[in-house]
């Protein structure tokens, strides 16, 4: 028998200003971010690609399957100083409970952080 998959996830506005930094240079911020929080996952926080500086993002050709939220399309962070390769990605096909982080950029990697400020 196999382990049963718990799907719950709660999805929700953050409150506040969101910035993105990639080795300490802010490439994004938004105040219409949202938070998933799914029991054994981190927490991640999703923002409209309009939200990002433009010309950060490349294209990747790699995908990743996510039993909940479906096919995970990557993208690759570029700056003048260095490239995040897959350190930034969305689901395109999100639905049910996850659908309104359909289309929206999370960010992930060791050289990536993320800051909350007051509006």
């Amino acid at each position: 028998m196999s382990p049963v998959q718990d799907h719950s996830a709660t999805i929700t506005p953050v409150t506040g200003r969101v910035h993105i930094f990639f080795d300490d240079a802010e490439i994004a911020k938004t105040i219409r971010a949202v938070q998933l929080e799914r029991p054994g996952h981190p927490v991640r926080v999703f923002m409209p690609l309009e939200d990002i500086h433009p010309g950060i993002l490349e294209a990747s050709d790699t995908t990743k399957d996510d039993e909940a939220l479906g096919q995970a399309h990557f993208y690759t962070v570029k700056t003048l100083t260095a490239d995040g390769v897959d350190e930034a990605w969305y689901y395109p096909y999100a639905e049910g409970q996850f659908e309104a982080i359909r289309d929206l950029i999370t960010f992930g990697g060791d050289r990536v952080k993320l800051q909350i400020s007051d509006v």
